[in-house]
């Protein structure tokens, strides 16, 4: 027998049997990991600071985010390593944290949604008793016991399975050390581990979900008594959220762990949704349909109550706007330095970049001097400068996304005839064509916007002018507005992304027919920034322009992120990973080297 030791090192084999899908996958769970660390951190952060949100079920909604945090940050920046490079090891030390950690955190949110199961039975069946029961104290013992059992559970299946021998055995078909995968690969009995992880999870994988049963049933029946409408869709919208996470959340628990190793074929599938998209999703369920969140950040925002927040705020912008400066102005200096660069993808990459410095600069400097001093007025032509030009240029970027998806159909699907279809003129007609619509849309909408009768308000809750926040300012009626505005974005909000979706689906068919691996890595590098950027773009966009302006009440949260985060990330999107503009860079700075040295020779004396 080999030597039973435990090993020094583990492979996780993760998802390279599919090497073509890595690196898109990289950029789906970076997308997710930023995400998931600033929506929770950013609820944990909005309850301390909001006296408003410092009651039981937002304290229970902090630990939820806390355990979220706890397993992204325990699992996903060892997969981004391993879907990054060729090297799919994890270090002793590493494993038997991602052990501990990941069973401690697992088991706890458990327990912690059936005592977020039993607050809402108590809101809602008990609403006169609820302060009386619900103490503060209270509160933190059922916490406390939720941390304290997931370690109990966690000390001891994991104790446990750290005890069987691996006899030299090191490979892990998963993206992260699990006691179910560690138990598979062990060489001895593993009966005596595969009961105690049945037993140690029957609370947490049987009893927990049974207590959210029973406390819902209860729920249903009161909410069933109750004798208006109105009062029963307001009990049902404060436990929709929590119902919604609850099953999002044991389904693929239930799935995973209530069986023997063995038969948990589609284990790491399961675990992948749980590690990397349930942790985003949770503030979101809890956030999107929730007043007082979302009226904690209108505070926040508007800095009425928090004017603390608006200096490190303006320092956040400040900062998004230089990089976004930096970034895009580079690459269009570089494309039009570098002869290599000068090609349609770059043509296109160039005007995406001049658009991204268009939004910005028409947007961004007057938020920052709203958030520096107490004067938050702006000029007449200032709204009717930032109307015109954010609508024009935001309709345009819409079409000029599309085009790049044509682009790499036809790189992809008609290599041979890419110079042929793709030529200078061609391109040039098209970037004009993205251009000139959004130019007549802009002017259908913001000169029908301004015709509007603002009857003396002149308060607009945002931070700069666009057509949708205008309309809801108007004390007229706006029905034509509304629907010349949906009109004259359907060619951009569902048109454009419909190109998008068309060509991706014959790229997609062209990718799998390839023969080599190696082929449908290449060809997938080829679309996966315009992937990721098309999609972070038109998610807000739609969010925001395809419904009534009545009804976009997050269209603030989601023009912040559009304004300053977007062009911030497109350059690094199109640059990090890209060899073509990482080689320009070196070029022209080798380039510069020789000139600085060739002067520095010219000024030596000569001997």
């Amino acid at each position: 027998m080999e030597n039973a030791s435990f090993p020094n090192n583990f492979v996780l084999l993760g998802f390279s049997e599919f090497p073509w899908l890595e690196r898109p996958l990289f950029a789906v769970v970076l997308l997710s990991y930023i995400l998931t660390l600033v929506g929770n951190s950013s609820i944990i952060l909005l309850s301390l600071v909001d006296p408003r949100l410092q009651t039981p079920m937002y304290f229970f909604l902090d630990n939820l985010s806390l355990l979220d945090l706890g397993i992204t940050c325990t699992t996903v920046p060892q997969l981004l390593a391993n879907l990054w490079g060729p090297d799919k090891t994890i270090a002793a030390w590493g494993c038997i944290t991602q052990l501990y950690v990941y069973t401690w955190t697992g088991c706890t949110e458990c327990a912690l949604l059936a005592i977020m199961a039993i607050d809402r039975y108590v809101a809602i069946c008990r609403p006169l008793h609820y302060t009386l029961i619900m103490r503060p104290w209270v509160c933190v013992q059922m916490v406390a016991a939720s941390w304290c059992s997931g370690l109990a559970s966690s000390l001891l299946q994991a104790t446990l399975t750290l005890q069987l021998p691996f006899c030299g055995h090191h490979t892990l078909d998963h993206f992260f050390c699990e006691v179910p995968v560690l138990i598979k690969l062990a060489c001895g009995d593993t009966s005596t581990n595969e009961l105690a992880m049945v037993l140690g999870n029957l609370p947490f994988g049987v009893v927990a979900p049974l207590m959210v049963l029973i406390s819902y049933i209860f729920i249903a029946r009161a909410i069933l008594k109750l004798p208006s409408a109105e009062g029963r869709h307001k009990a049902l919208s404060t436990c929709s959220s929590h119902l919604l996470v609850v099953t999002m959340y044991f389904g693929p628990g239930m799935y995973m762990y209530l069986q023997p190793p063995a038969k948990s074929k589609q284990a790491k599938f399961m675990s992948f949704f749980y590690c990397v998209f349930t942790p985003v999703l949770n503030p979101l369920i809890y956030t999107l349909r929730n007043k007082d969140v979302q009226a904690a950040w209108k505070r926040i925002l508007q800095s009425q109550e928090f004017p603390w927040l608006e200096r490190p705020l303006f320092a956040v912008v400040l900062l998004s706007y230089i990089l976004t400066l930096v970034g895009n102005s580079s690459i269009i200096l570089l494309s039009l330095v570098d002869p290599r660069l000068q090609t349609p993808m770059y043509f296109f990459l160039d005007n995406l970049s001049l658009l991204d410095l268009g939004i910005t600069c028409t947007t961004v400097p007057q938020l920052l001097a709203n958030l520096w001093g107490p004067d938050k007025t702006i000029a007449a032509w200032g709204c009717i400068t930032q109307l015109y030009v954010y609508t024009w240029t935001g309709c345009t970027e819409c079409a000029l996304l599309a085009i790049m998806a044509i682009d790499r159909y036809v790189a992809i699907c008609r290599p041979l005839h890419y110079t042929l279809i793709m030529r200078p003129w061609v391109c040039v007609q098209m970037v004009a064509a993205s251009w000139c619509s959004g130019l007549a849309s802009s002017l259908l909408q913001a000169t029908l916007t301004l015709q509007l009768p603002f009857c003396g308000h002149h308060t607009l809750d945002h931070f700069f002018c666009e057509v949708p926040v205008l309309i809801k300012l108007a004390c007229g009626d706006t029905s034509t507005n509304e629907l010349a505005m949906v009109l004259g974005n359907l060619p951009f909000g569902v048109v454009a992304p419909l190109m998008v979706l068309i060509s991706y689906i014959f790229i997609a068919r062209a990718i799998l027919k390839l023969p080599s691996a190696e082929g449908r890595h290449k060809a997938l590098s080829t679309c996966s920034s315009h992937l990721l950027v098309v999609t972070m773009y038109f998610g807000p966009g739609m969010y925001m322009y395809l419904q009534p302006p009545a009804k976009s009440k997050q269209a603030k949260f989601m023009s912040f992120f559009y304004c300053v985060f977007t062009p911030v990330l497109n350059p690094l999107i199109y640059t990090l990973r890209n060899k073509d503009v990482q080689a320009a860079w070196k070029r022209i700075l080798q380039s510069q080297g020789k000139v600085k040295s060739w002067k520095v020779r010219r000024t030596l004396p000569v001997s």
